[in-house]
């Protein structure tokens, strides 16, 4: 419940911008009339909400870029505003990630000669980046996918590690610090303090 409630203090308006290498988000204000015309014309990915027979966000999801189209009296702090605003990037987030995601598994996996049995993408539990399984499966949460890219390989890379040592002991730290090409207990330590003012957030966007 606690959880809920940090992550209920952010809003998804304006001055929100996410530009990452496989997803970005721009945002563009226009004239009322603009909006209601535009609302009702069919494009590939768009979502458009409508309050009181009004357009009042258009959406235009094509994979990479998200274009959100709003007007000057757009009332983002409003539940269902936000509600329809997070669903919408929900989606596009997730379907990125498991568009990227394991395209980027199989990239590394060929790159080091290291295999495992596949990639699934899915909500996993509160502060955790990924997990291998008895199986050699990677699982990777959808919100990776907007990490920058040097994050988002080396927690690929580190899963992969588990392929070879099922543990955190030496073995595997060293054999980590050969696939990144550095020591991955000094990177590890860099990259969560670098991560921790955007997972919460990150998060946000996907739970």
């Amino acid at each position: 419940m606690e959880a809920d409630r940090a992550l209920n203090r952010f809003i998804i308006n304006p001055s929100f911008r996410l530009q990452s290498t496989y997803l970005s988000v721009d945002w563009y204000v226009v004239d009322p009339a603009t909006l209601q015309a535009e609302g009702p014309i069919a494009r590939p990915g768009q979502s458009v909400l409508t309050l009181r027979g009004k357009v009042q966000v258009i959406a235009v999801n094509s994979g990479a870029r998200v274009d959100i189209i709003y007007h000057p009296d757009t009332e983002f702090d409003t539940p269902t505003v936000q509600k329809w605003l997070r669903n919408m990037m929900r989606e596009a987030i997730t379907t990125r990630a498991c568009e990227i995601l394991p395209a980027r598994v199989r990239y590394l996996e060929n790159l080091k000669g290291l295999y495992g049995s596949g990639v699934k993408v899915r909500k996993l539990p509160k502060n955790i980046l990924g997990c291998c399984t008895g199986r050699n499966e990677i699982h990777l949460p959808p919100f990776l996918v907007i990490f920058r890219q040097d994050w988002m390989d080396g927690v690929i890379l580190h899963e992969m590690a588990h392929y070879v040592h099922k543990h955190h002991r030496k073995p595997f730290w060293d054999f980590l610090s050969q696939l990144l090409g550095t020591d991955a207990r000094a990177a590890d330590a860099k990259n969560d303090i670098a991560l921790s003012p955007y997972f919460d957030y990150y998060r946000f966007l996907t739970s």
